[in-house]
């Protein structure tokens, strides 16, 4: 099954490593994993990002809310799908 992350894209839920809440003032996900070399896709409208999706080599960022992504990667996954909030 794919996930929709916003903005017309969508990937392979077999893809995500993990789904991670951005909008969170002490979150340091995003600092964290830029300094990496990973590929960034943003999707967000206006640079207003509420999650981030990390699979192997990309790292994109959606204005779609984590846990509105965690609800949909659950329909295929069941509960073992992956979820980090900071």
């Amino acid at each position: 099954m794919y996930l929709h992350l916003g903005a017309d894209c969508m990937i392979k839920n077999t893809d995500i490593i993990a789904i991670f809440n951005i909008r969170d003032q002490q979150s340091e996900i995003y600092d964290n994993y830029i300094s990496v070399k990973y590929k960034i896709i943003d999707l967000s409208e206006n640079g207003e990002c509420s999650s981030c999706i990390l699979t192997t080599d990309t790292l994109y960022l959606s204005g779609i809310s984590a846990l509105t992504l965690k609800r949909r990667a659950e329909e295929d996954f069941g509960s073992d799908a992956i979820y980090k909030s900071f």
